[in-house]
Formats: structure tokens, C-alpha cells, sequence
């Protein structure tokens, strides 16, 4: 037998592989962002997977950006997330500084919203933000402040 012939199914493995890991990771979250206030600037989407990504112990899962486009709402989509728990976090830099400026009081100068929305007077703890994105995917509004 030539031996190219042998190591062909060998090289077909890896597609294979990832053919049946794939599904698993199918699901989409849309994210539609509503009260969007200025029109200059860039609004940045996070996506959190734990309480440790959100504290900052390590990274966000995903981070996207968008931009005004004159309307009031915008819409971020996210492919290839799996079943699970997750939270969201938008900033908008409002002066494109590429920064989240905060005024001299801790009163933040450029606009966030959080998933669920929750009203507060702090950054919120995970358990506040996190959601249930199931099997078949799922979409959320997030409300700009």
C-alpha cells in the first residue's frame, strides 16, 4: 500500500473532530441595545461567563463594538457560545477616548446598562447580571443609562 494513502485518514481526524464538537457550541446570544444616547463614539459589548471574568480574575468570554448609527438602538450578535450562564456589561465611550470616564463624585460621565437592567447605585455583582442563554439561543435588551 502507498504509504500517502495510510496517512490520509490520519489528516481527516482533525476535521472530523471538529465536526462533532461544533454542535455543542452553536448557540447565538443577540444582544439589543436601547437608549442610545449620543451619536459619536463606539459602545463596547462584554460578555461574562463566571463571577471570577466578571471580578476581573480573568478575561471577559467575548468583546465586540459597535457604533451609533443614528438610530436609538443598536443590535450585537454573538455566535458560537454554548448553553449556559452569562452576563453582560455595555460602555459607551461617548468621546472615543477609549476610556470609561468617571466624574470627580463617581458618577460616571459616559453611558453602561447591564443585563436584567438592574437599578443600582454601584456595579452590580454577577448574580445581578446573569441570565440564562439555553440550547436553542436567546436574545436580551439591555437598557443604556
Amino acid at each position: 500500500m502507498d504509504p500517502s494513502r495510510r496517512r490520509r485518514p490520519l489528516l481527516l481526524l482533525p476535521l472530523l473532530a471538529s465536526a462533532l464538537v461544533l454542535p455543542a457550541f452553536a448557540v447565538e446570544l443577540v444582544v439589543d441595545i436601547e437608549r442610545v444616547g449620543a451619536q459619536t463614539g463606539r459602545l463596547t459589548v462584554f460578555v461574562y461567563d463566571s463571577e471570577e471574568a466578571w471580578n476581573s480574575q480573568r478575561d471577559a468570554l467575548r468583546m465586540q463594538r459597535a457604533y451609533p448609527d443614528g438610530s436609538d438602538r443598536l443590535q450585537v450578535r454573538f455566535d458560537g457560545l454554548k448553553a449556559g450562564r452569562y452576563g453582560v456589561m455595555v460602555l459607551h465611550d461617548k468621546d472615543g477616548n477609549r476610556k470609561f470616564d468617571i466624574g470627580p463624585l463617581g458618577i460616571p460621565r459616559d453611558d453602561y446598562g447591564f443585563s436584567n437592567n438592574p437599578v443600582l447605585f454601584a456595579r452590580p455583582g454577577f448574580d445581578r447580571i446573569a441570565f440564562a442563554l439555553p440550547a436553542q439561543g436567546g436574545r436580551i435588551t439591555v437598557r443604556m443609562k
